[in-house]
């Protein structure tokens, strides 16, 4: 049975990216920076776990920015696993608007829409587009 819920990190997507961290701040920045990527480099249609893996890494980021934890699992995790955060600030912003703004060959939106839940997704999500000022066109 799969997670799933409308924040960044009630998603087996968003887990899996979370995971995969150890450490090491390099190796994490690494594989957040290759989360973002996966979404905004693609040509093809986002399927909802490389979506959610890439929420997970943009939200993370803008939490170690400054944005409100969800909760203290977050919290801790952070402290556990390191990362270059202003490295991947412009990463993290492109990859929200891209997955939250961005209807076009996007599973995560799609889904949330079909749902009837899209609001409600992206009221989630806010406080983290809005610490890394991903909303509206670039």
């Amino acid at each position: 049975m799969g997670a799933w819920d409308y924040g960044p990190f009630d998603n087996d997507g968003a887990w899996d990216c979370i995971g995969a961290l150890g450490d090491d701040t390099d190796a994490n920045t690494e594989r957040l920076e290759a989360a973002m990527l996966e979404v905004l480099v693609v040509l093809d249609y986002i399927e909802n776990p490389e979506a959610q893996a890439a929420v997970a890494a943009a939200v993370l980021t803008a939490i170690r920015l400054g944005a409100p934890s969800p909760a203290d699992r977050i919290t801790d995790l952070l402290t556990a696993h390191p990362f270059d955060a202003a490295y991947l600030r412009d990463l993290a912003r492109r990859t929200l608007r891209r997955i939250t703004t961005d209807p076009r060959d996007n599973e995560w939106h799609y889904l949330w829409t079909d749902s009837g839940a899209l609001d409600k997704a992206l009221a989630a999500h806010e406080p983290y587009a809005s610490a890394l000022g991903a909303g509206g066109q670039d």
